[in-house]
Parts: structure tokens; C-alpha cells; sequence
């Protein structure tokens, strides 16, 4: 089984990180010996992230601390075409940019595993997840990815559109599909050649495409990545599991960037319990693998 390097983004969310971190070291079975986290250190919330690093301190998990720089010092990025273009679209690039573009690559280029995935600290691994072995050899061939947070039992605007083909295949017990990227009638998650969100790629193809980008945390990484995706032509293939493991557990928000739902439970709220010792109790039938999108309307510590 090859192994897989995992590296997790968080941001004021302890308690989300450690329920990922749970579900993650007991259900995905190629995450390598290491696991990174990049988080931002926010002075309310960093007592909470000096506990997860004393709790996982024996699981050779990393912790990475992003920090303020100033952009101008980075005169390559600024006279790309396409980054201005970015900073245009997203300001916040340019008025809080920070060192986490740099800390991605480094852990990305450091390490020796030649796959790799990027996982938000609201993700949660429901279920066992295996990566077929077939499954990485075409992610190299058709410089792809594949993504174990989407499958085909979406109802709704993320069901697959019945236009687009899709041919499916059987590995190591895993049944996947993959379809075409540049198919124009596809829509929803179905036409997005990039996300941060529980896929796997291959670490040499992702250096090529984040490199010359400019971004500043995991929302500008997704969405620049998205647009220069599809601008310079990457991953025209795609691949998923047909039942997926893993979905975002969208119990509220710490970005203003762009729209996604989720519920409105305060981060201030579950940071003053996390620190009472309590925890979340993830419930694996609230992971309908029928929806995309799991905003619970409740949540339970224990």
C-alpha cells in the first residue's frame, strides 16, 4: 500500500482539527508515518492548539505556524500577469499575506512520498479509506486526481449530470469512476479541476500548478487553483470513489471569501468548551452519502 502525505489546514478550530485528526488516524490507511497541520495562530485560540500538539506529540504530527510577511518582498510573484489579476479579485492577498504559501511548498517538496493530499480541519474520515494502488498509477498517467469526498449518489444539483460520461472500474476492493474535465456540460463539483478538499494528487503535478500562483490561505489557494486549472490546461481527468469516506462536517465558518454553507455554532463556543475538556461526538449516520453538504443542526461533545 503506497503511503500518502497528509497535510491539514486550520484556523481557529481546535475541536474541529481534533476530530479530524481522530478520524483521520484511524480510518485512512495510506496516510503516511507524518501528518502536517499549517494553522494560524490567533491569540484566543492558540492555547487550544499548544493542547493538540501536546496530545499528538507520539503520532509524528507536525505543526506549522503561519506568519505574517510583507508581499512586497516577493517581487517574482507581483510581476506575473495572472497574480495581479488574483489580487485584483481577492485584496486580502496582497493586505494579509502571510508565509503559508511557502510553508505548503517546503512541506510538499520535503517530503518523499510521491502522493499527497490537503485536508480542511472540518473534514472528517467516516469511514475506512483505502486509495486503490490502479488509482495512483492513472493519477500519474492522466496527470489526474481523485477525490474521496464525492461519489455517485448525490441527489440534487450534485448528482452527476446524466450528459457526462463516466467510466467505472474496481481495484483492491474499491469501485471508482473516472470522466472528463472539460466536458461543457458538466456542473457543480463535476467541472472543478481543483479543491483542497480530501483528494490526492501527485506532488510533483501539484508543485507544477501552486508554484507560479499567488495565494495566501486555503480559501485563495482553492479558488486561484480552480481558475488556473482551468486557464493552463490541468487536470483534465478526474476521478472518484462511487461511495465515499470522507465529507466536510459544516458546523460554521471562519472565512468571509467566499459562500459556502454551514452552521452558525461560534467558534468561541467550542473553543471555551475544548479547553473543559470536552470534545465532539462525530455520528457516522449523520454522513448521508446521499447529500454533499453535512451541516448538522445540532452538535454533541463528549
Amino acid at each position: 500500500m503506497q503511503k500518502i502525505t497528509v497535510i491539514c489546514f486550520t484556523y481557529k478550530r481546535a475541536m474541529q482539527l481534533d476530530a479530524c485528526i481522530e478520524s483521520l488516524i484511524k480510518n485512512f490507511k495510506n496516510r503516511s508515518a507524518k501528518i502536517h497541520i499549517i494553522y494560524h495562530k490567533h491569540d484566543d485560540h492558540h492555547k487550544s492548539y499548544l493542547i493538540l500538539k501536546k496530545k499528538y506529540k507520539k503520532n509524528h504530527i507536525y505543526f506549522h505556524e503561519r506568519k505574517k510577511e510583507s508581499l512586497l518582498k516577493y517581487f517574482f510573484l507581483l510581476i506575473r500577469p495572472l497574480n495581479l489579476l488574483w489580487i485584483l479579485r481577492w485584496p486580502k492577498i496582497f493586505t494579509e499575506f502571510n508565509n503559508f504559501k511557502f510553508l505548503l511548498e517546503k512541506i510538499i517538496k520535503n517530503e518523499t512520498n510521491q502522493f499527497v493530499t490537503l485536508v480542511p480541519d472540518d473534514q472528517i474520515f467516516f469511514k475506512k479509506t483505502i486509495i486503490p494502488n490502479q488509482v495512483l498509477e492513472k493519477i500519474i498517467q492522466y496527470r489526474s486526481y481523485y477525490r474521496f469526498f464525492t461519489g455517485d449518489k448525490f441527489k440534487g444539483e450534485f448528482k452527476i449530470p446524466g450528459d457526462l460520461k463516466v467510466n467505472y472500474y474496481k481495484n483492491d476492493g474499491i469501485e471508482y469512476f473516472k470522466y472528463s474535465n472539460t466536458e461543457t456540460k458538466g456542473k457543480t463539483v463535476w467541472n472543478y479541476r481543483f479543491t483542497i478538499e480530501a483528494t490526492i494528487f501527485s506532488k510533483t503535478t501539484l508543485l507544477k500548478l501552486i508554484k507560479p500562483m499567488i495565494y495566501h490561505n486555503p480559501i485563495t489557494l482553492e479558488a486561484v487553483g480552480l481558475w488556473e486549472s482551468r486557464f493552463r490546461n490541468f487536470f483534465k481527468i478526474g476521478m472518484s470513489t462511487r461511495n465515499r469516506t470522507a465529507a466536510t462536517y459544516q458546523i460554521n465558518n471562519v472565512q468571509n471569501l467566499v459562500n459556502t454553507p454551514a452552521g452558525k455554532i461560534d467558534t468561541n463556543f467550542l473553543l471555551k468548551n475544548f479547553l473543559k475538556k470536552k470534545r465532539l461526538l462525530i455520528r457516522k449516520k449523520e454522513f448521508n452519502n446521499c447529500l454533499m453538504n453535512i451541516v448538522p443542526k445540532k452538535i454533541f461533545f463528549k
